[in-house]
């Protein structure tokens, strides 16, 4: 798995639970006014909850290169901060995704982005404040996926 993205390693195995709609980097489906997801892909996402992490780094190293107390103090810092987008159906979901979006690409390199994990649980158990790390890396996968197919609108 070395040397690939989890998209691709999804790709290849033909991953039946997220579907080609997951993989997909643009859409032209998606509506900007009225965000209309496909259903594959709106039933991968929910908003995410606040996640409690401390920043400990026992969780590190990532076999796959993930930083993933940034990307769970990332999470938790926008919602703080209110450009964590919630529901789907939120009017302002496009206008803080997009917020969110950038700020995400510009705070953490892609390779170590959520999309890396692979869920290979080398990072459980090792969480103090008992975070379900893999979930939440998903969690934040959904959101970031939605997200980037809204973006491809605007191109």
């Amino acid at each position: 798995m070395d040397g690939i993205t989890r998209r691709q390693w999804l790709f290849r195995v033909g991953s039946a639970a997220l579907g080609s709609v997951v993989l997909s980097s643009c859409r032209p489906a998606l509506s900007e006014r009225r965000v209309d997801i496909p259903s594959n892909l709106a039933d991968a996402y929910s908003p995410i909850g606040e996640i409690g992490c401390i920043a400990c780094d026992n969780c590190m190293p990532c076999p796959y290169g993930i930083d993933i107390p940034s990307n769970l103090l990332f999470v938790d810092e926008a919602r703080r901060k209110g450009y964590l987008p919630g529901e789907i159906s939120d009017r302002d979901f496009a206008e803080k995704g997009k917020d969110f979006l950038s700020r995400y690409e510009a705070a953490i390199p892609d390779k170590a982005q959520s999309q890396k994990c692979i869920a290979c649980g080398e990072c459980l158990g090792s969480c103090p404040e008992s975070i379900k790390i893999p979930e939440r890396m998903s969690q934040i996968t959904a959101l970031t996926d939605v997200l980037r197919d809204l973006r491809c609108l605007e191109s």
